[in-house]
């Protein structure tokens, strides 16, 4: 009888634990978002980090070392209705610019420009550290919730990987 209700527990368990695994986890202000590896070769995400709490912190882990010639985008989804889309990209040991742009869901083309003092990205091909970008809540509208899509390309092979998936958001975080 014991060694039911204990095989019963682990079960249970085990399908709880891979529940979370496929689905990410999330905590308030944090959510973590896994991107199966070996979908891409050039790029190839395998995690997205998101803390929404002063600040929004979106970092991503990827499976293959940074390289010249990629290039890392970020959309952040800031609510339902009028609530705007913003989109950053840069490039690993380039030049930041602090502006983010005001797009319609997953354009590249701004349809404003918002200059965002204290915001940061990082992308450095030579520290193992995943690529990040930090951007004030004050400058995309102070959102109660946000979601999250990246994508990194890389220009020389023509290799995309997208995470969640392509053109599709992350589930939302709340501060």
């Amino acid at each position: 009888m014991d060694a039911t209700r204990w095989s019963a527990r682990a079960l249970s368990a085990c399908a709880v634990g891979a529940v979370v695994a496929v689905a990410g986890t999330a905590h308030a202000g944090t959510g973590t978002f896994d991107d199966p590896v070996g979908d891409s070769t050039g790029v190839d995400i395998s995690a997205v980090r998101v803390v929404h709490r002063n600040a929004v912190k979106v970092s991503v882990r990827s499976a293959v070392p940074l390289a010249a010639g990629q290039d890392y985008a970020f959309w952040i989804d800031t609510g339902r209705g009028p609530r705007p889309t913003f989109h950053v990209s840069f490039r690993a040991n380039s030049d930041f610019d602090d502006s983010v742009a005001v797009v319609r869901s997953f354009g590249r083309r701004p349809i404003r420009v918002v200059t965002c003092p204290g915001m940061r990205a990082h992308a450095d091909m030579f520290d193992g550290e995943p690529v990040s970008v930090r951007i004030p809540r004050s400058c995309i509208g102070d959102p109660r919730t946000i979601r999250v899509a990246v994508r990194f390309e890389d220009e020389t092979t023509g290799s995309v990987d997208w995470a969640p998936e392509r053109r599709t958001f992350t589930p939302w975080v709340a501060r």
